[in-house]
């Protein structure tokens, strides 16, 4: 009977789990960038589209100016029923990381355009919650089922010309690896941030010659 209790515990979980989840990441434009259709698949990274002006090379830029990350979900994205704080926290989570890592690498986050300031914005449009009790049993961390995840849409703009620098939409689910963020509601969304994060500096690296290309 404790057998049988138990496998029916976990068909249950996989549906409940199932049902929360959905299908993917995809997600509309949200609006938040004024032109999307200069955007075409990025050859790095599968669910990324980018733009990127040839007239405006990151290069140009060592200094940046990062505005508040603001929510601004698509047309039928998850996380609209998300409480304000939570939301308040995420955004707050994903800006630092950003300066942080650009901090790190050696850049100047400054808050008044300039010659080589790169205005950065960026809005996440979807949150998708981790289940955590799709990442407890083996069985059921294979399916994929209870990976949560996020959706954002970026843009860096010429501080002082306005001129558009780069564009980017991007949706990412968690990975299985992250065993730490498995076990949060929201820590697949987080990991995604901060990968997001990594690998903008990472391209504003390549860009001033200091990594090979990555990312």
């Amino acid at each position: 009977m404790r057998r049988t209790s138990t496998y029916s515990t976990i068909a249950v979980s996989l549906l409940v789990a199932a049902a929360l989840v959905g299908c993917g990441l995809e997600v509309k434009p949200s609006g938040f960038l004024k032109d999307y259709s200069q955007l075409k698949p990025s050859d790095r990274v599968e669910g990324a589209m980018i733009y990127q002006n040839p007239a405006k090379p990151l290069k140009l830029y060592d200094k940046f100016i990062v505005d508040p990350i603001v929510m601004h979900f698509a047309p039928d994205a998850k996380g609209g029923g998300i409480d304000p704080d939570t939301l308040n926290d995420l955004a707050t989570y994903f800006h630092a990381e950003i300066t942080k890592m650009l901090s790190e690498g050696g850049y100047k986050v400054v808050k008044e355009p300039g010659p080589g300031v790169l205005y950065v914005r960026a809005a996440i449009t979807q949150i998708d919650k981790t289940v955590p009790v799709a990442n407890i049993h083996p069985g059921m961390k294979i399916t994929g089922i209870g990976l949560g995840g996020a959706s954002m849409e970026a843009e860096g703009l010429d501080s002082q010309t306005k001129e558009v620098v780069f564009a980017v939409t991007d949706s990412q689910k968690g990975s299985r690896l992250d065993m730490a963020g498995g076990f949060q509601t929201y820590g697949n969304a987080k990991t995604v941030m901060k990968g997001w994060a990594d690998r903008f500096v990472a391209r504003v690296d390549e860009a001033h010659g200091r990594t090979a290309q990555k990312k």
